[in-house]
């Protein structure tokens, strides 16, 4: 049998390609940092051939520059080992079973002894898993579950969810029914709602409404639980319950229905919320948008918060005994708005994942439809809480179709955070930052403020790595797109006209001259006049001009730096970027990042696109580290939280040592991940 590196089909795997760009780019990128000397990490080789072929950003460029970096691996010898070691997570097969990489070899001997051997192995309703990865994909399942709890004055009403964004949580409707209001008949119609769909929050329900990552039985003992609020505008998306669903478990008097295909399909009884913080990001999210789920069937795990219970899990299957096939119209059944499963739960398991034995989500439990005595839970009053054996649940494709489109608009573009840098050096924490990228290049914002806190005397913190906020905004950018322009504070002192000179200058050597001519004199520093305003104003709009044609096509980033070092004295200045801030607002090619400003509330930043970064630049520690350790192994191989933290733990504990003058905390901590860390972790990965 052939090498299958020499003699893979290229073409046929990119047609069975099913990551997202950026699940490609992190698998492929493994590969690239083990071999840093001939071959291009995946950026790289996207903008070389976007040069020789431009093509607007979407699916088609996505696809092209997949199928560029294929040929690139294959080239370089490492296609066979990129195809064995992520098949199963890049690439689509009959059966989703795992790629191997002489299945697709043009080499047809070799070809229909593997085709021989990958029948033999999936015929049976179970594969053969390998245990890292379902090692992996248990602890990705128990970081990514939550408790989702509703205030009701005194009461506390608790569900299960599970993050499907940065920010967004998926639940069921009802557990978060006390907080929601039918829409306004013509909101409803003018958001082409049908009445399950058309809900809004109530005035002040974020209030009453959070979510508890890690409440494992050891975390909520050490006080460990991630307690994280919902945002103001919470309410994403949402399809009410039908009711015959919760007439056991919630008596709603509402009888099963005979015709289970009419009286289900409107209804999804699933609510999707977002919350204060990114925490997908750091937990490794399920893109149910980008990523169809897989249809449930087969064994299943149910993750969930029963009761008052820390996180279980609960075994069964969605293949239910005969005699309960019934629920959903007999074999096969007459609805695919809903599917069963055996798994035990009881109340608080409402809105938890359910998984295949892949432990990939495939559904959301929903209730109880068949019950079988009592659990070991009681509820406030005493009583003990029913178990049910026999439950409905959602097929997570169905929230895809109803809910795919509000989904993909509140969740952003960006999908998982960049663990290292293109050069090498390991990108720790900022996490915000990224985030606040991503929604400027799509014009969610338009000026970024990132500010380091304060030390004990009152002066900005020093070596925070104030410099990776640019590094990190020029690797998040693609070149042929953007343009980012670095301007120090230092050189913005003087006044207006000058001022717009140094920025256009910045841009492009003599753009200055495209300013009309102003004599110093009539803008001196310490005086205020309707002539100086005047001229600032004529100013402030020739500068608008002249960088919007600068940008072109393109979206031009300025960049102002050390803000907390050098104050904007002049009043004519500060007058000019006054504007500057509206103008940028206004612009869709324009984009402004202020590091470093001290009085993030101007009342000029106020009313405009304007994102400030909630969290001060401080330096790293061990839960960032810990982080960044999760980011880097990116589920390759099961590694636990206590396992991280401790690593995390040691690297910050030695780190402390390092620390001198002129070598920071948050140096010494990068230096010892990069130095000491990485190298371990790449070794373990097999890179």
């Amino acid at each position: 049998m052939p090498e299958a590196s020499s003699d893979l089909d290229v073409a046929k795997l990119a047609r069975q390609l099913k990551a997202t760009r950026e699940t490609f780019e992190t698998a492929f990128d493994v590969f690239a940092d083990a071999r840093p000397d001939d071959v291009n990490r995946f950026k790289a080789l996207a903008l070389r051939r976007q040069r020789r072929q431009p093509l607007e950003a979407g699916k088609a460029r996505d696809d092209a520059d997949m199928l560029f970096a294929l040929q690139h691996a294959k080239e370089k010898g490492f296609l066979d080992q990129l195809c064995s070691t992520a098949g199963a997570a890049l690439f689509k097969t009959e059966g989703d079973g795992v790629v191997m990489a002489v299945a697709l070899t043009t080499d047809a001997n070799a070809r229909r002894d593997a085709q021989l051997t990958f029948q033999a192995i999936t015929q049976d309703a179970e594969q053969l898993r390998d245990p890292e990865e379902v090692n992996a994909g248990l602890m990705r399942a128990q970081r990514c579950t939550c408790r989702v709890v509703v205030r009701q004055g005194a009461k506390r009403v608790r569900g299960t969810g599970f993050l499907i964004g940065p920010r967004l949580v998926l639940t069921n409707w009802h557990v978060v029914q006390s907080l929601l209001e039918p829409l306004p008949q013509a909101e409803a119609e003018a958001a082409r709602l049908a009445p399950p769909e058309a809900w809004r929050a109530r005035d002040g329900s974020d209030a009453a409404l959070s979510v508890e990552f890690d409440f494992t039985a050891r975390a909520a003992q050490a006080g460990g639980v991630t307690r994280i609020p919902a945002r103001t505008d919470w309410l994403v998306a949402a399809s009410s319950a039908q009711g015959s669903e919760h007439a056991e478990d919630e008596n709603t008097g509402v009888p099963w229905p005979q015709d289970v295909a009419a009286a289900f399909e409107p209804y999804g009884d699933f609510a999707v919320l977002e919350i204060a913080e990114p925490a997908g990001l750091d937990r490794r999210f399920y893109d149910i948008i980008e990523e169809e789920p897989p249809d449930p069937q087969g064994n299943m795990v149910l993750m969930h918060h029963p009761g008052e219970y820390a996180m279980r899990l609960s075994y069964g299957t969605f293949k239910v005994e005969q005699q309960f096939a019934r629920y959903l119209g007999g074999v096969p059944p007459k609805t695919t708005a809903r599917v069963l499963h055996n798994a035990n739960s009881i109340g608080g398991s409402s809105g938890g994942p359910c998984f295949n034995f892949d432990m990939r989500p495939v559904a959301l439990h929903q209730a109880g439809v068949v019950f079988s005595g009592d659990s070991d839970v009681s509820d406030e009053n005493g009583n003990r809480l029913p178990k049910a054996v026999i439950n409905i649940a959602i097929p997570l494709r169905r929230v895809r179709q109803k809910a795919g489109a509000a989904i993909q608009a509140r969740m952003g573009e960006l999908r998982a955070l960049r663990p290292m840098f293109m050069n090498g050096d390991p990108l720790i924490g900022r996490g915000e930052l990224q985030e606040a990228i991503a929604e400027a290049c799509v014009g969610k914002v338009k000026i970024l403020i990132v500010r380091a806190d304060i030390a004990s005397d009152g002066t900005p913190l020093s070596g925070v790595g104030k410099s990776f906020s640019r590094k990190i905004l020029k690797e998040q950018l693609d070149v042929s797109r953007h343009q980012v322009v670095e301007i120090s504070a230092a050189s913005l002192t003087q006044n207006a006209f000058r001022t717009a000179g140094v920025i256009l200058d910045a841009v492009n050597m003599g753009l200055s001259a495209k300013l009309t001519a102003v004599d110093d004199k009539s803008l001196l520093a310490d005086r205020q006049s309707t002539e100086i305003n005047d001229i600032v104003a004529r100013v402030a709009a020739e500068l608008k001009v002249a960088l919007v044609e600068a940008a072109g096509k393109r979206t031009l980033w300025i960049v102002i730096d050390d803000l907390e070092k050098h104050s904007l004295p002049d009043t004519s200045t500060r007058g000019l970027l006054d504007r500057l801030y509206a103008d940028v607002a206004a612009e869709p090619s324009l984009r402004l990042v202020l590091l470093g400003l001290a009085d993030v509330d101007l009342p000029s930043l106020q009313g405009i696109k304007a994102k400030r970064l909630d969290k001060p630049l401080t330096h790293l520690d061990a839960d960032r580290v810990a982080a960044w350790v999760g980011h880097r192994v990116d589920g390759r191989f099961a590694l636990p939280d206590a396992a991280r933290e401790c690593l995390a733990g040691v690297v910050a504990s030695v780190a402390t040592g390092r620390v001198k003058e002129a070598f920071s905390l948050t140096q010494a901590i990068a230096a010892i991940v990069k130095n000491d860390l990485d190298p371990h972790l790449k070794k373990r990965m097999g890179v």
